[in-house]
């Protein structure tokens, strides 16, 4: 997800930041609602703990 400061922003400007919420391990059939403790938070690429 990108993250913008003002919705004017999304279509001509840049992002502040980028956001992931990615499985611990890739290939599984985790979901997010069921799992939550299966994904990380990444901000930028830096793992968030």
């Amino acid at each position: 997800m990108n993250i913008y400061l003002w919705k004017e922003d999304i279509e001509d400007g840049e992002s502040v930041m980028t956001a992931e919420y990615r499985p611990v391990e890739y290939g599984k059939d985790y979901d997010v609602v069921n799992n939550p403790d299966k994904f990380q938070l990444y901000i930028d690429g830096k793992e968030i703990k």
